[in-house]
């Protein structure tokens, strides 16, 4: 009797490490409380593949491995960004609107060479088997240049930035010099007006430019100045396309030194 009482208690020693060990196997690292990143999914390899079609891959295996229960773990916001003109002189207003068309049409171009900040921007990474989605993504969004957000219902990328703001600013001469002494230095931005080139200087401003891939793991910045800015010199305004945010720092910093008038 004493021995069949230690063959029982053997098998359910057993039976619970077993139990243990698949407990482990279904542990997810650095997991997030949400059941969208509650499902064990198998190593994937991308190379060169667009953040639209991971994005598409992961959220087939989070429904596989869900039995169905969690569709979409991943949501990709591929909306244009809303361009706001704030326009105080109605002479301007024009001008304002051909610069914001010529940001649409290079969005369309920058789109279709997988500029980084959109969805067609090509990756190449491995997401390793028991990680958290958490893990893998914040990794592809700021190699992908994506805003990125986690929600309860899952994870939210979108194309950085959304809201954008076309501003006029009325400089003043000594801005206008900064441009001559630069221009005269030779430190004018390639394909760059050289009063926006003194903005940029001053400002911090970073719209300008664009990282494009040139392989799986490089990439340059193309100047897109032409794009973002406009240079009104009979009126001394110059017209620029950029962030809320940069905007607001941009007026204070260049009122503080003198660059911009009312």
């Amino acid at each position: 009797m004493k021995h069949a009482k230690t063959n029982i208690s053997f098998v359910i020693g057993v039976l619970l490490f077993v139990v243990s060990l698949s407990s482990c196997s279904r542990r997810i690292v650095h997991g997030r409380p949400y059941r969208w990143d509650a499902f064990v999914l198998p190593q994937l390899s991308f190379t060169n593949t667009p953040v639209a079609e991971i994005v598409s891959r992961i959220n087939a295996e989070v429904a596989k491995a869900s039995k169905g229960t969690v569709t979409q773990a991943v949501y990709l916001d591929a909306g244009s960004a809303n361009i706001v003109i704030h326009c105080t002189d109605d002479s301007l207003k024009p001008e304002m609107e051909r610069l914001v068309e010529k940001f649409r049409n290079g969005e369309s171009n920058w789109i279709g060479i997988g500029a980084a900040g959109y969805e067609t921007f090509r990756c190449s990474m491995t997401f390793m088997s028991g990680h958290s989605l958490h893990c893998t993504f914040t990794e592809l969004s700021d190699w992908a240049q994506l805003d990125y957000n986690e929600k309860p219902d899952g994870i939210h990328l979108r194309r950085d930035s959304i809201r954008l703001e076309c501003r006029s600013y009325k400089v003043t001469p000594d801005l206008v010099q900064m441009a001559e002494d630069l221009r005269q230095k030779n430190k004018v931005r390639a394909d760059c007006d050289p009063v926006a080139s003194a903005f940029i200087e001053v400002t911090g401003s970073y719209s300008w430019s664009i990282s494009i891939p040139t392989s799986s793991s490089g990439m340059i910045s193309e100047y897109r100045c032409d794009s973002v800015f406009k240079y009104i010199p009979e009126k001394s305004v110059l017209l620029v396309i950029e962030t809320p945010e940069t905007q607001l720092s941009a007026a204070r910093f260049l009122r503080e030194k003198g660059f911009i008038g009312n």
